[in-house]
C-alpha cells in the first residue's frame, strides 16, 4: 500500500511537472498563415492607410466586425460598433488675434488656441499678469497668492522661475503647463494666455507649436466642462506691446525669478479682447467591440480587455500610402486569433473578456479615450487591459536608426513588456510566462511610455495594464511599413504570450 501511494505521488508530481512545462507550448489554432491573412488585408493599398474619416478605415472596421463574428465573439455593443463623434479642426489664423479692448490695432496675431471646438470664439475681460502662474509647495512660492483672478483673463509665462533663471528657453513642458492651467480654472479664470519664454528670441517654441497646430487635428467632442476651458499660447511681443515697452515682459519675469517672489496683481484695470477662429468639421467614428461572456456567475461581471488600434496615417501629399502593417495591423490580427482560441472548451474564462479595436490612436488616443469614458464594463470591474501595438518585427541592421532611443526593435527572443504595478500578479505572470516561452521580457521603458499608446486611458484610471511590443524599426511611420516585412513567426509567439497571460488574468 505504501509503495502504491509513493508511486501515485510520484506520478502526480511528474504529471504536474510536465504540465507546467507543456502548458505554454505553441497553439495550433494561432497560425502564421491566419495572422498573415489578416495583416495583408488591413495593410493593403486599397485601404489607403486607414486614416480617420476615410473609406479605408470603414473597410477595416467592417472586416474586423466580420472576423470577430467568425471568431465566435458576441457583440460587446450594438452590432459590434461603439459610435462617437470626432471634431476635425484647423486654425483660421487670419481671423485670430489679441488686442486691447477698444483699440483699432491688434497687439498680435501670433495666437494658438489649444482646445477650441467651435468655429468662432470671442472673449473679452480684465487682464491679470500672474508671473509664471507657478506654485512650489516646498518653499511656499505661489504666483497666485493674494491675486484675485476669478472671472479674469490670466496671462502668465510658460515654464517656472527656475527654468527661466537656467535659460532653458526652447523646451515646452506640457505636463507643467497642464498642471498650471488646471489650477487656474479651478480658481474660476475666464481664460488663460500662456506666453513663451522671452529668452527664446527666435520664437522657436511658439513656431513649433504653431506648425503642429496649423493642420487638421482631431479631438473628441468635449463635455461642457472641458469646452469652457480656453487656453491660448502667444509670443513675448504680445506682452511687450501690452506693457508699452520692448523687453518689459522679460524684465518683469527676471525680477520675479531673481527675487524668487511673485509680483501680485499687475497690471491694474486693463482689458483685452481675444478672437480665435477654426475651420470645424464633425466626423463619425467607431470602435469595434466583441465579447466572450465569463462562465463564473461571481466573476462574469468583471472583464479583461484585449485592445489594439486599427487606424493609421493615411497617405502623404504625393499619394504614397502609409499601410501600417506593423502599426498596427499586427495587433489587430493577434486579437482575432486570440478570440478564436478562447472559443475552445478548455479555455472558457471565468471572467468576461472584451476585445476592443479602437480608432483614433494616431490622432491622440481618441477611441480608447472614448471607451474609457463610456466603458462596456465599469472601469472598476476591469481586471486588466492588454494592449498590443506593433508586435511583428525582428531587429535588422537597418533598424539601428533607433539605437539611441529606449525602444529599438528586439531580436527574435526579445519583447518589451510595459506593465503597471497596480497588480503585482500581472508583473510576475508576464515575466514567468515570457521566460517559459523562451521570450526575454524587457521592462526598462521609461515612465512616459505609459502615455504613448491606448493603454494610457486605462493606466490613468488605475487599471492594471500590459503593453506588448517588439519595438521601433526603420519603417516606423514610413510608407515602407508593409505586410511583406512582418516576421510572422515572431508575431505568432507574441500572440501566444498575450493569450496565455489573458487565460490566467481571466481566471480560467
Amino acid at each position: 500500500m505504501l509503495l502504491n501511494k509513493c508511486f501515485i505521488s510520484a506520478l502526480l508530481f511528474f504529471s504536474l511537472f510536465y504540465y507546467s512545462l507543456a502548458q505554454y507550448t505553441p497553439i495550433q489554432s494561432i497560425s502564421e498563415n491566419s495572422l498573415m491573412r489578416h495583416v495583408s488585408f488591413l495593410a493593403a493599398d486599397s485601404l489607403q492607410g486607414r486614416k480617420p474619416g476615410t473609406p479605408g478605415l470603414e473597410t477595416a472596421a467592417g472586416y474586423l466586425c466580420s472576423e470577430a463574428k467568425k471568431a465566435g465573439l458576441k457583440p460587446g455593443t450594438a452590432n459590434y460598433f461603439q459610435y462617437f463623434e470626432l471634431i476635425a479642426s484647423r486654425p483660421d489664423i487670419k481671423n485670430s488675434f489679441l488686442k486691447i479692448s477698444g483699440a483699432a490695432n491688434h497687439l498680435t496675431d501670433s495666437l494658438v488656441c489649444l482646445n477650441q471646438n467651435t468655429e468662432h470664439l470671442e472673449i473679452s475681460g480684465e487682464v491679470v499678469f500672474a508671473g509664471f502662474g507657478f506654485q512650489e509647495g516646498k518653499n511656499g512660492y505661489d504666483d497666485l497668492k493674494g491675486v484675485e483672478i476669478n472671472g479674469k483673463i490670466v496671462v502668465c509665462s510658460a515654464g517656472s522661475p527656475e527654468i527661466f533663471k537656467k535659460n532653458r528657453s526652447f523646451r515646452w513642458q506640457n505636463r507643467l503647463e497642464q498642471k498650471k492651467t488646471e489650477r487656474l480654472f479651478e480658481k474660476g479664470v475666464l481664460a488663460v494666455v500662456l506666453v513663451t519664454n522671452p529668452k527664446d528670441s527666435a520664437n522657436r517654441t511658439f513656431n513649433k507649436i504653431y506648425t503642429c497646430m496649423d493642420r487638421q487635428r482631431y479631438s473628441l467632442k468635449p463635455d461642457t466642462a472641458s469646452a469652457e476651458k480656453k487656453i491660448f499660447i502667444t509670443i513675448p511681443e504680445f506682452a511687450d506691446n501690452f506693457l508699452g515697452e520692448k523687453d518689459a515682459w522679460k524684465n518683469y519675469l527676471a525680477e520675479i525669478a531673481d527675487r524668487n517672489k511673485p509680483i501680485p496683481g499687475y497690471p491694474e484695470n486693463a482689458t483685452i479682447e481675444i478672437q480665435s477662429s477654426q475651420f470645424i468639421k464633425t466626423r463619425a467614428a467607431k470602435n469595434v467591440v466583441g465579447l466572450i461572456e465569463g462562465s463564473d456567475p461571481a466573476l462574469k461581471n468583471e472583464c479583461v480587455v484585449y485592445m489594439a488600434h486599427y487606424d493609421h496615417l493615411g497617405t502623404d501629399s504625393e499619394g504614397n500610402i502609409f499601410n501600417g502593417a506593423d502599426d498596427n495591423a499586427t495587433g489587430c490580427a493577434a486579437l482575432l486569433e486570440i478570440a478564436k482560441t478562447f472559443q475552445q472548451p478548455e479555455f472558457q474564462p471565468d471572467r468576461s473578456i472584451l476585445f476592443l479595436w479602437v480608432t483614433g490612436e494616431e490622432t491622440g488616443l481618441l477611441g480608447s479615450g472614448y471607451y474609457a469614458s463610456h466603458p462596456v464594463f465599469p472601469i472598476k470591474n476591469t481586471a486588466a487591459c492588454i494592449n498590443l501595438d506593433m508586435i511583428g518585427r525582428v531587429y535588422e541592421p537597418r533598424d539601428s536608426v533607433w539605437e539611441n532611443l529606449p525602444k529599438l526593435v528586439k531580436n527574435f527572443d526579445g519583447i518589451y513588456t510595459l506593465v503597471s504595478d497596480f497588480n503585482s500578479n500581472l508583473v510576475q505572470l508576464t515575466d514567468s510566462i515570457s521566460n517559459e516561452m523562451g521570450l526575454i521580457p524587457d521592462k526598462s521603458l521609461p515612465e512616459y511610455f505609459f502615455r504613448t499608446s491606448d493603454h494610457y486611458h486605462f493606466h490613468s484610471r488605475n487599471v492594471p495594464i500590459l503593453n506588448l511590443s517588439t519595438g521601433y524599426h526603420a519603417d516606423y511611420h514610413k510608407v515602407t511599413d508593409e505586410a511583406s516585412r512582418i516576421r510572422y513567426d515572431k508575431m505568432k509567439r507574441v500572440t501566444e504570450l498575450s493569450f496565455w497571460i489573458g487565460v490566467k488574468m481571466a481566471g480560467n
